[in-house]
């Protein structure tokens, strides 16, 4: 039994961390498909239900209910407005009537950017009314040619028991994901998603922290020990690593980009209940600014992070565009990083470990 399914725990804590791990699937399969929005909940939980069942099965049963769009509402309310009492109308028909109408439009012309943003939102919405299963349409592919290759060996001390899938991208590129199956409450600490970016052929890797929190109203009590604690020791194994300096050793860039910081916290909303609404506030707080609000202030809040935070809408943009995220190291100085930080001792407090590897 996983914390997950452990009912000796809250169950608003396990439902509102089992949220956490599911925004840092979502989040690391996003950055791989250079997504111009951020991939949906639902294909999120299609990549866990395929990396590992039982947590899916644990993970769904705390989240159950599936997002209510705006355009499912809208088609719901019309398919009851046209329905009388001998004729039910059926939201799915509506939808589908639309879709085979724009997608007849968009035959002739495809860069039509409003119209194909309403097919993208008529297909989530279509989504909405099946039942949760496996997707007969993958948004990841499998693919087994990281397990040949003998160039990449990377984080094979890191992991005893090595279990991994690997996922083929477009641009010659693979993504390998791990998701770790915590057992206690007190292995929910610590960084939540590690992304790594491999480039084999010059030999180059640069990664991101991110640290998934709950907040409640846009509200995170920083006085808490134990947060405090997780912030502090993230502090001081990457940013006072002299990860967010330059290529110089400054800590400023030369060129046009954001400082070299690798680490950030990742505020999430509050679930009350399985019937809530899962809705990310996305913002990313570098974790130095958050121990500088915490100098003066109790709580971080929407407010006094202002400034200081990334929006979701560009974060992962500018980690692609590599404006932000660690300098390009090889692969020994962050093997070495790994060891010299005892690494080794935090495998079960990661709960998403994500290596994206473009093949030479």
């Amino acid at each position: 039994m996983s914390y997950f399914s452990d009912k000796e725990y809250n169950e608003e804590d396990r439902r509102n961390n089992a949220f956490q791990a599911v925004n840092a699937v979502r989040e690391a399969v996003s950055l791989a498909k250079r997504a111009n929005q951020p991939v949906t909940y639902e294909q999120t939980l299609d990549i866990i239900e395929d990396l590992n069942p039982q947590l899916y099965y644990e993970v769904t049963t705390l989240l159950a209910r599936k997002n209510e769009s705006d355009v499912v509402k809208f088609f719901k309310e019309k398919a009851e407005n046209k329905s009388t009492d001998k004729v039910i109308i059926d939201p799915i028909d509506l939808i589908n009537e639309e879709l085979e109408e724009l997608e007849e439009i968009i035959k002739k012309d495809k860069s039509k950017r409003f119209l194909n943003k309403r097919i993208f939102d008529l297909k989530n919405a279509l989504t909405y009314f099946q039942p949760r299963k496996i997707s007969e349409h993958k948004i990841l592919n499998r693919d087994f040619y990281l397990a040949e290759r003998p160039s990449f060996k990377f984080s094979e001390t890191l992991y005893k028991d090595d279990e991994f899938v690997d996922y083929k991208l477009d641009d010659n590129k693979v993504l390998r994901l791990r998701l770790l199956h915590p057992d206690k409450p007190e292995h929910i600490i610590g960084a939540d998603l590690i992304y790594e970016q491999f480039n084999l052929k010059t030999k180059q890797v640069r990664f991101l922290v991110l640290q998934y929190k709950t907040w409640n109203s846009n509200n995170l009590n920083l006085s808490s020990g134990n947060i405090a604690n997780q912030f502090e020791k993230l502090d001081k194994n990457l940013c006072k690593s002299g990860f967010c300096s330059n290529y110089e050793g400054e800590e400023k860039s030369s060129g046009y980009r954001l400082p070299f910081c690798s680490a950030f916290l990742r505020p999430t909303s509050y679930i009350a209940s399985e019937d809530s609404k899962l809705v990310s506030t996305g913002i990313h707080v570098p974790i130095c600014q958050v121990l500088k609000i915490k100098e003066n202030e109790k709580s971080l809040t929407a407010k006094n992070s202002k400034g200081k935070a990334i929006s979701f809408k560009i974060f992962d943009e500018l980690y692609v565009e590599n404006m932000l995220g660690s300098r390009w190291l090889n692969f020994k100085e962050l093997e070495d990083f790994y060891s010299s930080k005892d690494i080794l001792s935090y495998i079960d407090r990661i709960r998403v470990h994500a290596q994206e590897v473009t093949i030479d």
